[in-house]
């Protein structure tokens, strides 16, 4: 049984759709427990003026990086909560920093995640697509089954 299903999002469309996909899963049991995680990503622009650790000192400028990071993680988490709460099924909403497989596979791990459902193309750059898909190194790396939506 599917009890605890976590849904990594980041804005894009096609993460929206594994969250519209998540949410019908979601309705054949009532007591699932829904979470949508997203990863604070450091661009590499904020990695190569070292920005990112600036806002770990907790220095003017970083207190107005970490609000940065805040205001659009509030957004996609917001946007996701909005289907499942469409829909009547309970949602809550958690995030983390860093590598984003990485993440997702972890929070998985620690919080006994059954099924990870996510979008196949999220918001990274070219770059990215040469080099794996976050998508691709979360199946690999998760300790459940994960269904990639198109």
């Amino acid at each position: 049984m599917i009890n605890n299903i976590l849904v990594p999002v980041d804005g894009s469309e096609c993460a929206m759709r594994a969250a519209q996909y998540a949410a019908e899963l979601a309705k054949f049991n009532p007591n699932s427990k829904v979470t949508v995680f997203t990863v604070d990503r450091i661009p590499r622009s904020y990695i190569s003026r070292r920005l990112y650790w600036v806002a770990a000192d907790w220095g003017e400028q970083g207190k107005h990086i970490r609000e940065v990071f805040a205001e659009e993680r509030q957004r996609i988490l917001e946007q996701a909560e909005a289907v499942f709460k469409e829909k009547g099924i309970n949602v809550q909403s958690d995030y983390g920093a860093g590598n984003p497989a990485e993440e997702i596979s972890e929070y998985a791990r620690k919080h006994g995640v059954d099924l990870i459902v996510m979008g196949t193309r999220g918001m990274s750059n070219l770059k990215e697509i040469f080099l794996g898909s976050v998508s691709h190194k979360v199946l690999q790396m998760a300790p459940c089954p994960v269904i990639l939506i198109k």
